[in-house]
């Protein structure tokens, strides 16, 4: 099915990889890679951050199938918890961009377009996350009140 704001179908997957055993013979075992997440989530990565650094210098690329958890809830089991999910913190931060650049150019009326769009897709997600108690109740999208330090 194709996504709602972009320009593709949405025909192609991805597929999981076929390889479903341990990675012991590099030295990681399941408690050496949670120590290794802990360290990444504690010096500020996000979750899809951390996969390419474990894709790209350990070449492992499921963590799920070493830990039998996700990364996100292996954080959450080990008691560091992520605020906001991921791909609504990046929509808050794309934005404030668009509406940074909207003051200086108050006439660019693809990006007010743009810019509906992102925040429609945003009370969207964050009713969805509030109703899986991923957010906070009280938690709202209000761009005059989410400041420039909060990216």
């Amino acid at each position: 099915m194709g996504r709602m704001y972009s320009l593709g179908r949405g025909i192609s997957s991805s597929v999981t990889p076929y390889r479903r055993n341990s990675y012991e013979f590099k030295g990681l075992t399941t408690e050496n890679i949670s120590k290794i997440i802990i360290k990444l989530i504690k010096s500020g990565l996000t979750p899809s951050q951390i996969g390419m650094k474990f894709r790209d210098e350990y070449a492992i690329v499921d963590i799920r199938n070493i830990t039998n958890y996700n990364l996100v809830s292996l954080a959450k089991k080990k008691g560091l918890n992520i605020e906001i999910p991921e791909d609504l913190f990046f929509l808050v931060k794309k934005a404030i961009i668009i509406k940074k650049h909207l003051k200086r150019f108050p006439k660019d009326l693809n990006n007010k377009f743009k810019l509906n769009q992102i925040e429609s897709h945003i009370n969207r997600l964050s009713s969805y996350y509030k109703m899986k108690n991923k957010i906070p109740n009280n938690w709202n999208y209000k761009l005059s009140k989410i400041s420039d330090t909060a990216v």
